[in-house]
């Protein structure tokens, strides 16, 4: 019922839009006439007759868009139901000697039914035709809705923007799970480290450094994923611990461990992109100059997920607000990572400014 439902009110805003007092243009009345035609079918089948009262109001809205089937069809669930008494139903079957829709169609068969012979053809072509231009167009509406609704199921929580329906079927269904079970995750590491949407906040900007790349496609998606997770070895400590102000010598070194126990939380990644979790989780605090750890490697010998996170967490971090630090703006923020060149790339740094 709820494609129908949709299918119906979309058509109704392309009659707003399009529509005057006497004139709908074509190509929407040819459209409008079956999927009025087919949710008042639905409405029957299903009897959601209160649904009834709106299509009836509409078609005083627009007489345009009546037929004889139309009418049939509403008289006929009327008295089938009788609903007179039960539902405000103000169509009274009122008699429509040849509706602006049957017009139409009358028009094309007049054309073609004047020629000779090979007339009966003719007509027979045109009759299918429109049929499947009408059935085109109605799915062609069914589908959009279907597009728009995931799309804007994709916008629910903070952060994400990863299409995955151009995929095909099995590969989104995969990556779907998968970005649910990070979002997750990801969702756990913010609560006990006390950072509220620092793990998809990185992870969007990743996630968009990543196109500016060239990175596209699984792989971006991919990206995502693991920027919502390479922290995931704060899992291992007491909140108390990450949530304090000061820390001892014995305290950091414990903490900088983080990236060796994030794997033991990667148990559900498939293993065709286990590598690129584990190495955004290892190696998101490498340096370019080779100061950072636990490998103490340098440049490109960095992958490239842990090179876009140490930019994009190190970004975040600055411009949220922190226990031992005031909040930072954009501006200054991206300054202070481009002068140091010495620890983040400085192609990542100028991708990061491009996006913001």
């Amino acid at each position: 019922m709820r494609q129908y439902k949709e299918a119906y009110e979309e058509i109704n805003r392309a009659l707003a839009l399009n529509s005057t007092s006497d004139f709908i243009p074509v190509n929407v009345l040819l459209l409008a006439e079956p999927i009025y035609f087919s949710y008042l079918q639905k409405i029957a089948q299903d009897k959601e007759y209160v649904a009834l009262e709106d299509v009836e109001s509409k078609l005083f809205q627009y007489p345009q868009v009546e037929s004889a089937r139309i009418n049939e069809l509403i008289m006929k669930t009327v008295r089938a139901h009788n609903l007179g008494h039960d539902v405000q139903i103000a169509y009274s079957g009122r008699s429509v000697q040849e509706s602006t829709f049957e017009r139409l169609i009358s028009g094309f068969v007049g054309k073609v039914s004047g020629q000779k012979k090979e007339g009966a053809f003719a007509l027979a072509i045109l009759c299918l035709t429109v049929l499947l231009v009408l059935t085109f167009l109605f799915v062609i509406l069914i589908l959009t809705i279907q597009s728009a609704k995931k799309a804007r199921l994709l916008q629910k929580g903070s952060g994400r923007i990863v299409d995955v329906y151009a995929f095909s079927n099995k590969m989104r269904s995969s990556l779907l799970t998968l970005v649910d079970e990070c979002e997750t995750l990801g969702d756990k590491i913010d609560e006990i480290t006390g950072r509220k949407n620092h793990s998809r906040n990185v992870a969007e900007l990743v996630y968009k450094i990543a196109f500016s790349l060239g990175i596209t496609g699984e792989k971006a998606v991919i990206f995502y994923c693991a920027a919502l997770v390479f922290d995931a070895g704060f899992l291992s400590f007491p909140k108390e611990l990450l949530c304090s102000k000061n820390f001892g010598d014995d305290e950091k070194q414990l903490i900088k461990s983080h990236v060796e126990k994030s794997c033991e939380y990667f148990s559900f990644v498939p293993s065709e992109y286990k590598d690129i979790f584990l190495d955004a989780a290892r190696k998101h605090h490498e340096n370019m100059d080779g100061s950072g750890y636990p490998e103490g490697i340098s440049g490109e010998k960095i992958p490239l997920v842990s090179r876009i996170i140490r930019v994009c967490e190190s970004y975040v971090s600055i411009v949220s607000l922190r226990l031992y630090r005031e909040i930072r703006d954009k501006e200054s923020a991206i300054s202070e990572l481009e002068k140091k060149g010495d620890i983040y790339d400085s192609e990542i740094v100028a991708c990061l400014r491009s996006i913001l």
